[in-house]
């Protein structure tokens, strides 16, 4: 029982793997499926999906963090399917959004760059300057998104369990190794490793409900929901005095404390919630 996220480049056989093992094994498949599940769920376009998992974002998107929220989105389908377990997911960023959970296996594939030239022409009839600059312009693309979202290099062998060279082996045996793997004990479901999925799944419900409300860090250990509230911003009153200015203050954590605990309280999972908020402040 485990699940595999496989990572790779563009034109490198990683779909062609996974569904090689999936088969072999009896998994479900997973890709594209979560951005059609995550855009019907919370109602955002499919494009501004596939764009949230394609390009790196902007300067304004960095400071607003309008792709981290909806990445969260496309989180919350992965981890509906991934809670049932036995899947093979060769989406972007499997290894990341499922940080943390042991029995998940993350694989990374590469291949040749001429064997990869070569595909793309035969696929796509171009020539080879034009498949190199698509491959250039493609791989560039993404390791700037991993940078940009998660500060690390995509290409760090540390991130991943094993690091598998298509050309050297074939899908075959790529398939055959995986396989294998997957019956270690390493890779096994275990009551633990089902607890860290069962929080991570509800630290990325909480941080959906709560995208809209207010801005929080949020951790989750065993049930128990932790949040860390920044102080909202507020405009002073010139007629208002400190002691009324204190007033609202306490009045307005109150309000933020009571809102974020009546949302939380309903999301599945919950088990209980420690919510530090921080004191408003007048700027």
């Amino acid at each position: 029982m485990a699940i595999i996220t496989i990572s790779r480049g563009c034109f490198s056989h990683g779909k062609q793997l996974a569904e090689c093992v999936a088969e072999r094994l009896g998994y479900e498949c997973i890709s594209q499926e979560v951005l059609l599940e995550a855009s019907k769920a919370f109602d955002i376009p499919e494009t501004r999906l596939f764009d949230a998992l394609h390009d790196a974002p902007g300067f304004f998107e960095r400071i607003t963090h309008v792709r981290e929220g909806v990445i969260d989105r496309i989180q919350a389908a992965l981890l509906e399917h991934v809670a049932r377990d036995n899947v093979v997911y060769h989406g972007f960023a499997g290894q990341m959004l499922l940080e943390g959970i042991a029995h998940v296996l993350k694989v990374r594939v590469i291949a040749d760059p001429d064997a990869r030239i070569k595909l793309v022409q035969r696929r796509q009839q171009i020539s080879r300057e034009e498949a190199e600059r698509l491959i250039g312009r493609e791989d560039q693309e993404r390791a700037e998104w991993y940078r940009s979202i998660y500060r690390i290099d995509m290409n760090d062998p540390r991130l991943y369990d094993v690091l598998l060279h298509i050309g050297r082996l074939t899908i075959d045996d790529a398939c055959d190794t995986l396989c294998r793997l997957t019956e270690s004990p390493s890779f096994q479901t275990t009551p633990q490793s089902l607890t860290a999925l069962s929080d991570l799944a509800v630290e990325n419900r909480v941080k959906v409900a709560l995208a809209g409300v207010c801005k929080a860090e949020v951790r989750c250990r065993e049930g128990i929901v932790h949040l860390r509230v920044e102080g909202q911003k507020l405009i002073p009153s010139g007629a208002a005095s400190p002691s009324l200015q204190h007033q609202v203050q306490d009045q307005i954590r109150d309000d933020v404390y009571q809102k974020i605990v009546g949302i939380v309280s309903a999301i599945p999972g919950v088990k209980d919630i420690d919510c530090a908020i921080n004191t408003p402040y007048f700027v």
